[in-house]
């Protein structure tokens, strides 16, 4: 089970550096033309404190003898398709394709997901505070457990306003997104990693060590800042690479027959990063 952690561990933390890679990229290939984002920076950011902290978890699961819990092997098993739906979006839009699909209305598939991830969190909320409440351990929080702590209401609270983006875009486009739905759920699947950690660490199974306690720590003020920025293009208050180079126009939307999504016209955004958020 240990290595199965460290090795789906390694995977994430591979996949968000390379999205931090692509975003660099990106927007030094194109700021030229559609000026400095928000959005990519605060993305940028993410990726190279989340793929860290993964990085490092996997090396000392899989070279330093820690122990990996049933929980652990859980969140990381639910969290990794969301995290390879929107990475492989990412990388198309990037190699210049589409970078997203539609679903129209509300397919019963979906629906089920949505009450599956409910169940879901119920359950591992209920097993992550039986590990705490479980837990025989004394003296008081580790620094790794309170950045984590921390990581886990913003993060929750990042999904929260990405969410909200595309239920507002539903009823204006009667459909979803299948990009700013893989983004919204990425978010909590994350908390539900960091509450994990948190709580092992409250049991004394994951230790605190200096670089995972810089890494994570690093991690608040990035998640600070992707969420003040998921926030500001929720409330339309912050001009990125969705709004175009030139001025601020709200797209009109064309429906594509024979894909049945909706099709821009003019393209609002040559960048999918922020297409959806």
């Amino acid at each position: 089970m240990t290595a199965a952690i460290a090795a789906l561990n390694l995977l994430l933390g591979l996949a968000y550096c390379g999205i931090g890679v692509m975003t660099v990229v990106e927007m030094r290939r194109d700021r030229a033309t559609f000026g400095f984002s928000h959005f990519g920076l605060a993305l940028i950011c993410m990726a190279f404190t989340c793929g860290p902290h993964h990085l490092a978890h996997a090396l000392h699961l899989g070279l330093e003898g820690r122990h990996g819990g049933v929980l652990d092997l859980v969140a990381v098993t639910v969290g990794l398709p969301v995290g390879v739906i929107w990475l492989l979006l990412r990388v198309e839009a990037f190699t210049g394709g589409r970078g997203d699909r539609f679903i129209p209305s509300t397919p019963r598939w979906l629906a089920v997901a949505a009450v599956g991830g409910a169940v879901y969190g119920t359950v591992i909320t209920a097993s992550i505070a039986d590990v705490v409440l479980s837990s025989r351990r004394s003296g008081g929080i580790e620094p790794v457990v309170g950045a984590n702590i921390m990581l886990v209401v913003i993060y929750m609270a990042i999904g929260w306003w990405v969410l909200r983006t595309q239920l507002g875009n539903r009823s204006t486009l009667g459909g979803w997104s299948v990009s700013g739905l893989s983004l919204s759920a990425l978010f909590p699947t994350c908390a539900v990693m960091h509450a994990v950690f948190a709580a092992y660490a409250l049991a004394g199974r994951y230790h605190d060590d200096m670089h995972s306690r810089l890494i994570d720590w690093l991690s608040v003020p990035a998640g600070l800042y992707f969420l003040w920025v998921v926030r500001q293009l929720y409330r339309e208050s912050l001009n990125d690479w969705n709004q175009g180079p030139d001025e601020v126009v709200a797209p009109d939307y064309e429906w594509d027959g024979a894909s049945g999504a909706p099709s821009p016209s003019p393209v609002p955004s040559p960048s999918k990063a922020t297409s959806s958020a």
